[in-house]
C-alpha cells in the first residue's frame, strides 16, 4: 500500500495508478493542483507498481525533492527509502509525504 498526502488531501494509490501533480487549474487529470508560479503545469508524476513506486520530475525548471535531496530524473522508491514508513517529498515549495508499506520492497 502507498498513499500520498499533500495540501490536506490524501490519495491512496492502487497498482498501476499514476498521480499527476501540477499547476494547470484547467487540467482535470491532475490529482493535485497547486496554483503556484513555481510549479509547472505538469510538474511531477508518481506511479505505483507491484514492487515500488516511480517518481518522475516532469518539470523543466522546477524542483522535486525526495527526503531532502533534489532529483532530476526518475526515482525508484521502495520501503527501503522510508523513515519509519514515510518518504518526505517536496514539489517546488509544497511539502508532501508518501506512506509506503513494507510490502513494497523493490
Amino acid at each position: 500500500m502507498a498513499s500520498l498526502t499533500m495540501e490536506g488531501h490524501t490519495e491512496v494509490m492502487h497498482t498501476y495508478q499514476v498521480l499527476r501533480i501540477g499547476s494547470d487549474v484547467n487540467d482535470k487529470t491532475l490529482h493535485y493542483c497547486l496554483p503556484d508560479k513555481n510549479i509547472d503545469k505538469l510538474h511531477a508524476t508518481l506511479t505505483k507498481y507491484e514492487k515500488g513506486l516511480y517518481l518522475v520530475n516532469e518539470s523543466r525548471h522546477g524542483s522535486v525533492s525526495v527526503n531532502g535531496m533534489r532529483v532530476g530524473g526518475p526515482v525508484h522508491i521502495t520501503y527501503r527509502h522510508t523513515r519509519k514508513g514515510i518518504v518526505y517529498l517536496r514539489f517546488g515549495r509544497h511539502d508532501a509525504y508518501l506512506r509506503v508499506s513494507r510490502t513494497l520492497t523493490g
